[in-house]
């Protein structure tokens, strides 16, 4: 068993299998204004926030009847409404927390979802108290193509890079955490099925479907 002291935690397709919450989202909400989403365009929001996302398509849209503020506000109900009835703790991660906890393990979060989604998802699913703390994209600033999300994580728990594992769905974010010290937990998820080789060639650790399979491992 590999021994460790910080363990830093993604949400959406980690923690929570969520990731159905954002599929075609900006879509599901712009169709209503007769806009259809590229792909291409889906990949240049890749790693961005909600506010920026909301930028993008304002900028990208001009003749839409709402600026970047109404198209948040719009999605951010979409979002709400998703939250409630998609997601669900990822399978296995309750049992894994405990044990983490009983060992003494400081835990924290860092994700791009807004603090408002994210702190609400995870009071409503009993496993907000695991945690010392929540990073989000709203306190560094900074999508997870660079480190320093983790990097602040880490020195709030009090610990180097090299004493912490960071789980994490996106294959470009477990690459940055690789780059930056940590060990990294990948967690193989559908919606980055084309970046599966860059995720499991950093990652120290693979999770396939559920947390059980860290037994004995982690």
């Amino acid at each position: 068993m590999h021994e460790f002291k910080g363990a830093i935690f993604d949400m959406d397709g980690t923690l929570l299998d969520s990731m159905p919450v954002w599929k075609r989202l900006t879509q599901g909400y712009l169709s209503g204004f007769g806009v259809t989403v590229t792909d291409e365009e889906y990949a240049a929001c890749e790693g961005f926030s909600q506010p920026q996302v909301a930028q993008y398509f304002a900028d990208r849209y001009p003749d839409l009847p709402l600026d970047a503020q109404g198209i948040m506000k719009g999605m951010d109900a979409l979002i709400t409404a998703r939250y409630e009835t998609l997601a669900k703790p990822k399978d296995g991660v309750i049992a894994f927390l405990d044990g983490l906890r009983r060992r003494g393990v400081k835990m924290a979060i860092a994700t791009l979802t807004a603090r408002r989604h994210a702190e609400k998802a995870l009071r409503e699913r009993d496993m907000m108290d695991y945690f010392d703390f929540m990073l989000t994209i709203e306190d560094v600033g900074i999508s997870k193509r660079e480190p320093d999300i983790y990097l602040k994580s880490a020195e709030k728990l009090g610990l180097a890079p090299a004493d912490c594992i960071v789980f994490e769905d996106a294959p470009y974010a477990c690459a940055t955490a690789k780059r930056a010290g940590f060990r990294v937990c990948g967690m193989v998820e559908p919606a980055y099925a084309a970046g599966e080789n860059e995720l499991r060639s950093v990652s120290d650790f693979v999770v396939e479907q559920s947390f059980d399979e860290l037994r004995g491992k982690l």
